[in-house]
């Protein structure tokens, strides 16, 4: 008998028989996204024996991937008809689009190869901002984002996310010698942030030494207030290298829903994540790490934004005013 194997459905085959020689990924942004693809990339490297992987994605995302054993070539995505002609002359044998949105799609198109694709849960999250009605599946991004390579035969090997340990080069800072906390004060967008005085509140408590990561806006938010003493500002002065270098060493990490807290848990630390107008149901808590969520209780118009705004549609803010700083500053205290 004769059966007729579509090239979906025959895509395992040939990786077995090493007939998928060169693979690119697409992920373009953002960073904490970007971090998430990590455990793909491995499995992908390890189980396809022989198989030659390329990560394609903006430069600044790119910046903490470097180093990463299991990508052949590291790829900055600008955009350009060029560069757009340039992959397709690679003649990859497959694309793994972990993106999937209007950018991603239209370079797939041009590189004009077999694509397997994440899919994404945005009728959910529109069903759960708008309606507050919860069809979410409840599986994490990661989970996800394997699903759409399973047709090659690669499964989740359970190891989390991994980043390279970075370096602290040139600075006038170094990693303190003592326990210390690290609190992330920037996100994407201001409705995701800790408000400072928050901030402040949070670094008063901790009986350690604290230190604020993030970027000059964030150090010109953080300087209309006074934590303690025993807090650094260094927000605006580190790299995203040099953060991750700091975040590395660190006893817990503060955070809100941004790309710190993935960076985090991929060393392993603990993590104490404040959500603002995201929630966890989105697919995006820390992920194979030791992580608390805190959300602010009974607000009716929480979640109010799949990705986040740049003011609050109520004007309260009251999914961080509202959070409860007592417990998390004793939960932070108890891992000093």
């Amino acid at each position: 008998e004769i059966y007729t194997l579509s090239l979906h459905d025959a895509l395992p085959i040939l990786a077995c028989l090493g007939n998928l020689k060169k693979i690119l990924v697409i992920r373009l942004s953002s960073i904490g996204d970007v971090v998430l693809t990590t455990p793909v990339l491995r499995c992908l490297k390890r189980q396809l024996a022989g198989c030659e992987l390329h990560l394609v994605t903006k430069k600044l995302c790119g910046e903490l991937l470097e180093g990463n054993p299991h990508i052949d070539r590291l790829i900055e995505y600008d955009g350009t008809k060029e560069q757009d002609v340039m992959l397709k002359a690679e003649k990859y044998d497959c694309v793994v689009d972990l993106h999937n949105n209007h950018r991603s799609r239209r370079l797939r198109r041009t590189i004009g190869t077999r694509t397997l694709v994440y899919r994404k849960e945005n009728f959910g999250k529109f069903m759960l901002v708008l309606a507050k009605k919860d069809i979410m599946s409840g599986r994490h991004v990661v989970d996800r984002y394997f699903d759409a390579v399973k047709t090659l035969g690669v499964e989740n090997d359970s190891n989390g996310l991994e980043l390279s340990q970075f370096s602290i080069l040139n600075s006038h800072f170094s990693i303190p010698t003592s326990p210390y906390v690290v609190i992330a004060c920037g996100a994407q967008h201001e409705t995701k942030r800790i408000p400072p005085e928050k901030i402040a509140l949070i670094a008063k408590g901790i009986k350690g030494h604290v230190l604020l990561l993030g970027d000059r806006n964030d150090r010109i938010r953080m300087e209309s207030v006074a934590p303690n003493e025993n807090t650094v500002n260094l927000c605006g002065e580190t790299s995203l290298q040099e953060s991750a270098a700091l975040i590395a060493n660190v006893v817990a990490v503060v955070t809100p829903d941004s790309a710190m807290m993935h960076v985090a848990a991929a060393y392993r630390r603990k993590i104490i994540a404040l959500w603002g107008c995201t929630t966890p149901r989105f697919g995006f808590w820390a992920y194979g790490t030791e992580h608390n969520d805190f959300v602010a209780n009974n607000l009716r118009c929480h979640p109010c934004h799949r990705m986040g705004t740049e003011r609050c549609p109520k004007g309260h803010f009251a999914c961080m005013m509202n959070q409860d700083y007592d417990a998390i500053i004793n939960l932070i205290n108890s891992s000093l």
